[in-house]
């Protein structure tokens, strides 16, 4: 029988004790030796960029364009594909990017840092929702938005910062949770906390930017959450899982034991929906992005019944919230003491701290996501929200090499002794 390791496990205890602060924006060529030499990097595990969804094509089309690289997007994706330009997914980067997640050499970057080990990760601006480049949307407003993130936005908040202090992010996470946010579909309380913090030293033009941008503090949440699973990764044996991304095409896990190796399975359609009025199921991309990191840490969809308000616009009854986090709980690997959910009922629970992929194996319960959905055509941008579920091969796969590894001597950890029943 299987036996879930919880505070055993090393990793769990790292990722439990990671902190991070954000500290700076920079542009991503400035921190990415990959940005720093004209590379692109793109959401999702690894894909060949003939392969790629439309939306994250066109993003990447119009993101090297932008950079002066070739005259038009399509001119810039013959590049990409003939060669001339690498691109990597994100994760391989030490960074994440919300859909497309199309990031490039200008583009400026949240900066996290852990104090205590000293790693950092890094996480394009949120541009905010609808029409926008992540969603694979193109066009005057999607350039001349970013043109003013690269120009005025980015250097803003870097000066923010230097005169505020870093932000701590978990207790970012913390206040917006105690008044209804789950930190990754409903961010407006994260994003109206971080404004407030910043008032007064960034210039209204940004103020205003954030104040009306209700998924400011996703990408923050994001950045938070890379670096702590970062923090817990390349544990011996153990099956916590640090990486969960799509690329619109294929689904990507990453374990701690098993290091930097992806193992993929097909991407979901989102099941439940809630799309914007006018647009149908036929229209949606599947499943896209990093920014199922927030639900790899404990958050986002692991944190609804903690966020009612967040239901409707993933496709979910109110009412159902506290049964998805019944079903959810065995397949966490800790409780998160700091991050407290405020029940229907008025009661607090701890939300959800990482996922054991043993006991997603064990238990048949892969870890489900909250996402907004990108119409499957470019140059349209974010049709709605809603729920989609990882392949659950891609742990199976995950565990078994996890398995392979320690079996061939490469590691011994009583971690990985017990087997799925």
């Amino acid at each position: 029988m299987y036996t879930k390791p919880h505070a055993s496990d090393p990793a769990l205890a790292r990722l439990a004790a990671a902190r991070p602060l954000l500290v700076d924006v920079v542009p991503a060529r400035d921190v990415v030796p990959h940005h720093a030499q004209g590379g692109v990097s793109h959401g999702g595990p690894p894909i060949e960029s003939r392969r790629m969804c439309a939306p994250m094509r066109r993003a990447i089309g119009v993101a090297l364009t932008i950079e002066g690289l070739a005259d038009s997007p399509e001119a810039a994706l013959a590049l990409v594909d003939a060669g001339a330009v690498p691109y990597v997914p994100n994760h391989d980067l030490g960074g994440v990017g919300p859909m497309s997640g199309a990031v490039t050499g200008s583009m400026p970057v949240l900066i996290a840092r852990d104090e205590a080990t000293g790693k950092t990760a890094w996480c394009p601006l949120n541009e905010g929702s609808g029409k926008v480049l992540r969603y694979g949307a193109d066009g005057p407003e999607v350039v001349e938005r970013l043109e003013w993130m690269r120009d005025v936005l980015g250097p803003s908040l870097a000066a923010a910062l230097q005169a505020v202090g870093p932000i701590d992010l978990i207790d970012v996470q913390r206040q917006a949770m105690e008044k209804g946010d789950e930190c990754h579909h409903r961010t407006e309380e994260g994003s109206l906390i971080v404004a407030d913090l910043l008032r007064g030293h960034i210039p209204d033009d940004v103020q205003s930017f954030i104040e009306g941008n209700t998924q400011f503090f996703l990408n923050l949440a994001m950045v938070s959450a890379k670096l702590a699973m970062d923090c817990a990764a390349d544990v011996e044996g153990s099956s916590l899982v640090t990486v969960v991304a799509r690329n619109g095409v294929e689904v990507g896990v990453k374990l701690s034991g098993t290091g930097d190796q992806w193992f993929v399975g097909p991407a979901a359609l989102p099941d439940p929906a809630a799309l914007y009025p006018g647009f149908t199921p036929e229209e949606m991309n599947p499943d896209l992005g990093d920014s199922a990191i927030v639900e790899v840490y404990g958050l986002g969809a692991l944190a609804v019944a903690g966020s009612p308000l967040s239901a409707p616009s993933v496709g979910l009854r109110v009412e159902d919230i506290d049964d998805i986090d019944a079903r959810l709980r065995p397949i966490a690997a800790g409780e998160n003491t700091e991050c407290l959910m405020t029940l229907r009922d008025g009661t607090t629970k701890p939300s959800i701290l990482g996922v054991d992929g043993r006991a997603v194996v064990a238990t048949g319960q892969v870890p489900a996501i909250h996402t907004g959905i990108a119409h499957r055509e470019p140059g349209i941008g974010q049709i709605g929200g809603g729920i989609t579920l990882p392949p659950f091969g891609a742990f199976v796969a995950a565990v078994e090499a996890l398995d392979a590894r320690l079996s061939e001597g490469a590691g011994s950890s009583d971690l990985a002794t017990a087997t799925p029943a």
